[in-house]
């Protein structure tokens, strides 16, 4: 009871030294201004279930986008995979591979692909004119070891292409991420600094990456079967938000998750809008999650994802 107390005690802090919104209708002064946004879509269902709050306890291969530094848990090789149903005929893929390579740590090499299906290009005159596409591309290798059983470092770097009709931006980031677990309780720190790099030029304009900041803490209970966690994220071009989860794992087979993330100042599409949830079903070497979010007045989307490991 003392080690929840520790925890409560670390998240009530955080939230004490996180500014509160004076005016829910200010629009942050960076918003619309960066380029590659496509990259604040997370990856995997596990972690949309828990309302995005998985910085410190992500522990397979979509800890490549939460934080890399999780990808030293690895025990065994894992192929993972994901499709994400949006709306508007918009749809996220994710797909990739971890290698653990022992004392040497474990490489990584993953893609997420954003497309926006058929569009209907006009004019200035507000004429139709032909129909085209539109999609991102990221392709990502990553690197992780641990140092010890406390400590983990891992990193990111990634390839970025954007395009638009005929209009093609590139471009390269990195992610540096690091994870402390307490070896006298079950508790574990985690910390991801994302997209970081260079401006993007697209047609004649340069735009800067949305950075973002991730702190987090996950604390576990009931032997590994309870898990809480708690997300800051500080974005570049929006304002910082909060993010909560918690997951129960039933006969080591079953996992139920709920959570929830609020944007200082009120979430865009509505309050209803940061809160996740889903499950997952463990069956041999397979890993299977589903999510459901809801996106206002958008309607819900749907996430699925698959872990396997060798």
């Amino acid at each position: 009871m003392n080690r929840f107390f520790t925890y409560i005690s670390f998240v009530v802090l955080i939230f004490a030294c996180i500014p509160v919104a004076a005016d829910n209708t200010d629009i942050h002064e960076n918003a619309g201004t960066r380029a590659m946004t496509f990259l604040k879509i997370g990856v995997g269902a596990k972690a949309i279930g828990m309302g995005e709050s998985q910085v410190a306890a992500t522990d397979d291969l979509y800890a490549s986008y939460w934080n890399p530094a999780g990808l030293a848990r690895l025990q065994k090789p894992q192929l993972a995979l994901m499709h994400n149903e949006l709306f508007a005929d918009i749809n996220h893929e994710f797909v990739g591979v971890a290698l653990p390579l022992g004392s040497i740590g474990t490489v990584g090499a993953s893609a997420s692909y954003l497309s926006f299906g058929e569009l209907q290009g006009r004019d200035r005159e507000g004429n139709e004119t032909a129909i085209f596409r539109a999609y991102d591309l990221a392709v990502i290798f990553s690197y992780a070891r641990g140092f010890g059983s406390a400590i983990a470092f891992g990193a990111n770097a990634k390839f970025l292409r954007e395009q638009i009709a005929d209009e093609t931006g590139t471009g390269i980031a990195f992610d540096l991420g690091g994870l402390y677990t307490f070896s006298d309780m079950p508790l574990s720190l985690g910390f991801n600094a994302q997209h970081l790099g260079p401006r993007v030029t697209f047609i004649e304009e340069a735009f800067g990456l949305p950075v973002t900041f991730r702190l987090g803490a996950a604390y576990t209970l009931l032997d590994d079967a309870f898990t809480l966690t708690s997300d800051i994220i500080r974005p570049s071009d929006n304002d910082i938000a909060i993010a909560v989860g918690a997951g129960y794992t039933i006969a080591n087979i079953l996992q139920l998750r709920t959570g929830y993330k609020y944007q200082i100042g009120g979430n865009d599409l509505g309050a209803i809008s940061g809160l996740t949830g889903g499950f997952g079903l463990t069956l041999l070497r397979f890993q299977i999650d589903y999510a459901l979010v809801p996106f206002g007045v958008l309607g819900l989307t749907h996430r699925f994802s698959l872990v396997a490991n060798f």
